[in-house]
């Protein structure tokens, strides 16, 4: 039998960064983790490296000098023959400035005051991102589009660039897109345990949307959560209630024998929705997700709420 393929990535990082001080510094502790590392003081410099050998990891400043720190990300994404992580370092919280990024392929944002106390980190995620992603098998052609943020194959560059994609067709066509944030809380780890299924819990909700989707129109993205938690967003383009409604009850039907209506449960399925109607002023990828997100959470406060009165009742009856 043969050996299982090594997908893992050489351990190379690039930094690019004008300061030399935050070169330094970050490249000491990269170092310490078993990483090769280069660095380059300018876009130019930085190209010229990358041409002549594959570094999976990029670390670059937003204002790397001689090129733009964009456009800088657009020619290292030509020049790649191989998969390489990108996180670029940056003094600018906003979303559509971030967003831009996101569709030129930065894989993560790190603001630069806080850089070299989460770098390590981001790098070692990198890695694994560049490793699921060779060996991933989400993306065949007889499977749903899947965005995976959970396990790590993909990043907000991924969901952003699909999603603003949608955005800008949505415009052009008038049409409505719709997002169905999808959320599985469960009170502790035991509730969800008590059900069998034959992998994760959001293995099981991932394969309730799939089967509701549109083939070859919608698609999902798995996001990370907190514990014993899932989260699920279903992008649906050329859109309406009609589908909305067919999406949502089908994931409910799915998980009907949990008796998720039931507080002895443990277990909450919440959803909310977010559209973008096409004839409005177009929303950052990140706006539109972030109103998907806070209609499902005001839906499950309510729920939340209507569970706690009906509960109430037969005590004061008893009264």
């Amino acid at each position: 039998m043969s050996a299982s393929p090594d997908f893992s990535p050489p351990r190379r990082v690039l930094i690019v960064d004008a300061d030399v001080g935050m070169r330094e510094s970050a490249a000491a502790l990269v170092k310490l983790q078993g990483f090769e590392v280069a660095a380059a003081a300018d876009g130019v410099e930085a190209l010229t490296m990358f041409a002549r050998e594959w570094f999976p990891v990029v670390i670059t400043d937003s204002s790397v000098p001689a090129v733009d720190g964009i456009e800088f990300i657009a020619r290292l994404r030509i020049l790649s023959l191989a998969p390489v992580y990108i996180i670029m370092l940056t003094e600018i919280a906003d979303v559509r400035f971030q967003e831009r990024g996101y569709c030129m392929g930065v894989d993560q944002y790190l603001m630069r005051q806080n850089a070299l106390a989460e770098i390590v980190g981001r790098v070692q995620a990198g890695v694994t991102a560049i490793r699921r992603r060779q060996s991933s098998r989400t993306g065949r052609a007889h499977e749903p589009a899947t965005v995976d943020l959970e396990n790590g194959a993909h990043t907000a560059r991924h969901l952003v660039g699909r999603l603003r994609a949608e955005i800008v067709q949505a415009g052009r066509s008038r049409k409505t897109l719709q997002l169905l944030s999808i959320g599985l809380d469960a009170a502790d780890a035991a509730a969800f345990h008590q059900h069998s299924t034959t992998g994760a819990i959001s293995d099981t909700l991932l394969g309730a949307a799939h089967d509701a989707m549109r083939p070859k129109l919608d698609w999902v993205v798995r996001l990370p959560a907190p514990v014993n938690t899932c989260r699920l967003v279903v992008v649906m383009p050329e859109s309406g209630p009609i589908e909305a409604s067919a999406m949502e009850q089908t994931i409910r039907n799915a998980f009907v024998h949990w008796g998720l209506s039931s507080a002895a449960s443990g277990i909450r399925l919440s959803t909310g929705l977010a559209a973008f109607a096409g004839d409005e002023d177009a929303p950052a990828a990140l706006e539109l997700l972030g109103q998907a997100e806070r209609s499902r959470r005001t839906s499950d406060m309510m729920s939340k709420s209507s569970a706690s009165r009906s509960e109430s009742v037969p005590a004061q009856d008893a009264a």
